[in-house]
């Protein structure tokens, strides 16, 4: 039985390799009728310099943590709408790029791939962007964790040297 793609998790995070690993998920949501879901997740690290915390209440610190990870999601929200309307706009073949766009915060390998259970999605398609060293420079950490916790299939997208 070949298996059937009907809902598509394209996972961002804005890097030079976002927009060729975008083109290949809409390429697969073009080509399967199905609908595409993208992702940015924000890294669980604290939004203020952790110095701070001590001139602050308890209470009056989680009331400006909390502000503050709403600020960055909306912004976060925004950003990935304006990169969806851009690519759109430079591919007119595409009637729309994403059929719902998500921003989730934490550790990016864990919310990848619990968004994409949680929203019942066939493949989870992103870059391969290395973040440092040997290792990363192969392949980003974020995709090698996803492609080692994910209980779906992966399609990373590598840096393609013509289109650089």
């Amino acid at each position: 039985m070949i298996p059937k793609i009907e809902k598509i998790l394209y996972a961002t995070d804005f890097s030079e390799n976002s927009r060729i690993s975008i083109e290949w998920a809409m390429v697969l949501a073009r080509k399967h009728e199905a609908k595409l879901l993208a992702l940015n997740v924000i890294d669980d690290v604290a939004v203020l310099a952790p110095g701070i915390q001590m001139y602050f209440t308890e209470e009056e610190w989680k009331k400006l943590k909390k502000r503050n990870e709403t600020e960055a999601i909306g912004l976060a929200e925004a950003r990935l709408q304006s990169f969806c309307d851009a690519v759109q706009a430079s591919t007119p073949e595409c009637e729309y790029v994403a059929d719902e766009i998500l921003v989730r915060r934490g550790k990016p390998v864990e919310e990848i791939v619990a968004a994409a259970q949680e929203h019942q999605c066939d493949i989870i398609v992103l870059g391969t962007t290395g973040g440092g060293g040997l290792t990363d420079a192969i392949m980003g950490s974020t995709a090698r964790g996803v492609l080692r916790h994910s209980p779906i299939p992966v399609m990373a997208v590598p840096m393609i040297e013509k289109q650089r």
